[in-house]
């Protein structure tokens, strides 16, 4: 369910008519958050990594990209997150791109630099906290939080649970955890992320809510409810019921890889924080979904996107590092065999299609000029 179109929303009512009917008041994202750093709110898009023509990490399109998406208004930036094909980067790479990031974003008091720290096993993904400590020091005038996912060959709850109380040993900064990582590791339960912020309430208590269906919207509803151990709740789908979640869920933010939208997603969120108040919020979010849902395109998490951030002069190519055998979903690309080899992938569009990018990619951009 994750990702779904705006096409679909009709469908979806009846599935959310539990959620709409519920006694819980609702919670828009201009009700600030109970306890917490409060800079760790709004939307922080993922940016998908940039590559030169070889292959090659091309670390200073990932700098612009931070700038790219600080300056379009988002609180945040995530790097690197997702089902970006990110276990085809190594432990260097990722380090190597953690400094760009911190350092193209040093000095910035309007946005957070937020990395990503994930693993198989709990012992990768504290190789990489670790780093991003290392990385946090070296550039002091950084805010840099972290964000990280249950263990992708996690089985039970108490693997997930003893996942992140190792990163709580290790992190001395705001972490946001991700609650879906894939079909075979659970979820952490509600009273799970609740006990591991009573636990580290400086280091958890900030989650990206994803799991599927209507039962994300509940889950938002009782994390919300555990306010101030709970901090933030931030949506994600690729922004698909975010408008829903912020008026009736208490969703205080979106995470996304979604970042060549950064100046319409931070128009939304600064509408949502002033109560909407020239009636726009509903054009804008329609907007952004229409940017997101051209279904006759190459889609998925990068896809188009590559297009519209090397139009915008962010990413040099349009190249990606794809599995040797995958399959594409919509909400990533997934290794059918082995995960560890990759070939190079590129982005090909037609005229026509680029033209129809183009045209709606502008008319967004001009609602954002006129209504700000």
């Amino acid at each position: 369910m994750n990702r779904r179109g705006f096409l679909t929303m009709g469908a979806a009512s009846a599935m959310l008519a539990g959620c709409a009917t519920s006694r819980v008041a609702p919670v828009g994202a201009a009700a600030k958050t109970s306890g917490g750093d409060p800079r760790m709110r709004g939307p922080f898009p993922i940016l998908s990594t940039p590559y030169n023509e070889d292959g090659s990490v091309d670390y200073e399109s990932l700098a612009r990209g931070c700038v790219f998406t600080a300056d379009g208004g988002c609180p945040g930036v995530i790097w690197c997150q997702s089902n970006d094909t990110i276990d085809l980067l190594t432990f260097d790479e990722k380090v190597e791109g953690y400094e760009a990031c911190a350092k193209a974003l040093e000095g910035r008091t309007d946005c957070v630099c937020c990395l990503g720290c994930n693993g198989k096993t709990w012992e990768q993904m504290v190789r990489e906290a670790k780093a991003i400590e290392e990385v946090a020091k070296r550039h002091p005038k950084t805010f840099v939080a972290m964000i990280s996912r249950p263990p992708d060959t996690g089985k039970t709850l108490d693997e997930v649970r003893h996942y992140f109380e190792k990163l709580g040993e290790v992190a001395t900064r705001p972490v946001i955890i991700q609650t879906v990582v894939n079909r075979t590791c659970p979820s952490p339960t509600v009273e799970m992320l609740v006990d591991l912020a009573k636990k580290w309430p400086k280091t958890f208590g900030y989650i990206k809510e994803e799991s599927g269906g209507a039962k994300a919207n509940e889950r938002m509803k009782q994390e919300n409810a555990a306010k101030p151990v709970i901090h933030t709740v931030f949506s994600a789908w690729g922004g698909w019921q975010w408008l829903y979640q912020s008026r009736r869920c208490g969703s205080e933010g979106l995470v996304t890889e979604r970042c060549a939208y950064a100046p319409l997603l931070g128009y939304i969120w600064r509408q949502m924080e002033a109560g909407d108040p020239k009636g726009t919020l509903t054009a804008a979010y329609a907007l952004l979904r229409l940017l997101i849902d051209q279904r006759n395109f190459p889609g998925g998490l990068r896809g188009y996107s590559l297009y519209y951030l090397q139009r915008e002069g962010v990413f040099k190519t349009t190249v990606s590092r794809e599995y040797l055998k995958s399959e594409k979903k919509e909400q990533g690309t997934v290794a059918v065999g082995d995960n560890t080899k990759w070939k190079l992938g590129h982005l090909v569009l037609t005229d026509d299609q680029k033209a129809e990018l183009d045209k709606c990619y502008d008319d967004a951009m001009r609602f954002v000029r006129e209504n700000s």
